[in-house]
């Protein structure tokens, strides 16, 4: 989970290129070049806020096709747990599954923090969006083409009784309430049948390798807290009989696959290197083309800073700007 040289610069560097794109845009502009770039600014403002609206839909619908499959699959699955070389050698700990839950959490807080200090934080959270909204709709697949037992030890305490004839009343009653909840269920009484991809394991590895990957050098130890996060969380759902064994490896697997694929394809220093690469045959290549279409090729600078700083700078020029004014106005009732 790991990441090394998460600081090593690109041939061209998302910041100096940035810089010279509006420099030369002003230059070129003359007189007019302070309307062209606030109307570039606006335009680009609305552009981020429409990438993010629908990458937020997409994650929406994603997480609502999970919630669709499981609440088909509830009354179709087994009630008799299958074997599991860790179920042998650890048995049920019930506290674990709290913990899990907690660390699933705490991952999404470090990297929600991540984000928000981070100099790039829009770029960041829009790849995270669509790498999770991507992974959701692929576990989606996987939980209705196959569908296990819960690895309880006793599946009919911790599982909602099932129904033999469960009309479409009964799948979209379920459905409303998972949407209500979010996903989150109470301990006992679930919905079962969502397993074989952990939704976990999903949120806790992109979180762990996304920290990992963005952290900036000076503070890198820090990427630790969340791999040891992501880890203990990943131990808690075996030992708690949330998750087989195997959801957990798939899971891991295919969000590092998902993960890097993304990250080697915006890595291609030129847009048009892309279209050549191998990974442009993937079918979501064409989606990330548009959220990346105003990002400089290449990694991206790793650097903090304050959320909202411009906001804040101009608020102060604003506020000394007014106490001037009035100190001004004063001074001039005075002398009259």
């Amino acid at each position: 989970m790991a990441e090394t040289d998460s600081d090593s610069a690109s041939p061209h560097s998302h910041s100096q290129h940035s810089h010279s794109h509006s420099a030369a845009s002003t230059t070129s502009a003359g007189g007019g070049g302070n309307r062209m770039t606030f109307v570039q600014s606006a335009i680009g403002y609305h552009s981020l806020w429409l990438k993010l609206f629908v990458l937020f839909l997409y994650l929406f619908f994603s997480g609502l096709s999970n919630w669709a499959v499981l609440s088909y699959t509830h009354d179709i699955i087994p009630r008799d747990p299958l074997p599991d070389i860790l179920f042998r050698l650890i048995p049920e700990q019930k506290w674990a599954s709290f913990w899990g839950d907690m660390m699933v959490t705490a991952c999404l807080i470090q990297l929600i923090l991540m984000i928000v200090f981070h100099s790039f934080r829009s770029v960041i959270l829009r790849r995270a969006l669509f790498i999770l909204a991507t992974l959701y709709l692929m576990r989606s697949a996987v939980l209705l083409a196959t569908q296990l037992p819960s690895g309880y030890t006793n599946n009919t305490v911790m599982c909602r009784e099932q129904l033999n004839h469960s009309g479409p009343s009964v799948f979209f009653s379920r459905l409303f309430e998972q949407t209500i909840r979010l996903g989150f269920q109470e301990k006992s009484g679930m919905l079962c049948g969502d397993l074989l991809f952990s939704g976990h394991t999903l949120v806790m590895i992109i979180c762990s390798l996304t920290i990992g990957y963005y952290i900036p050098r000076p503070i890198r130890a820090l990427q630790w807290v969340v791999h040891a996060c992501a880890a203990f969380g990943m131990l808690c759902l075996i030992i708690s009989r949330t998750h087989y064994t195997i959801d957990i490896l798939i899971a891991y697997w295919l969000s590092c696959f998902v993960f890097r694929s993304y990250h080697a394809y915006c890595e291609v220093d030129l847009c048009m290197e892309r279209r050549r690469s191998c990974l442009s045959g993937f079918l979501f290549s064409h989606a990330v083309d548009w959220i990346e279409s105003d990002i400089v090729p290449g990694r991206i600078e790793n650097r903090l800073s304050i959320p909202f700083k411009d906001l804040l700078e101009k608020d102060a020029e604003s506020r000394g700007h007014h106490k001037q004014v009035s100190l001004s106005s004063s001074s001039s009732l005075a002398f009259s």
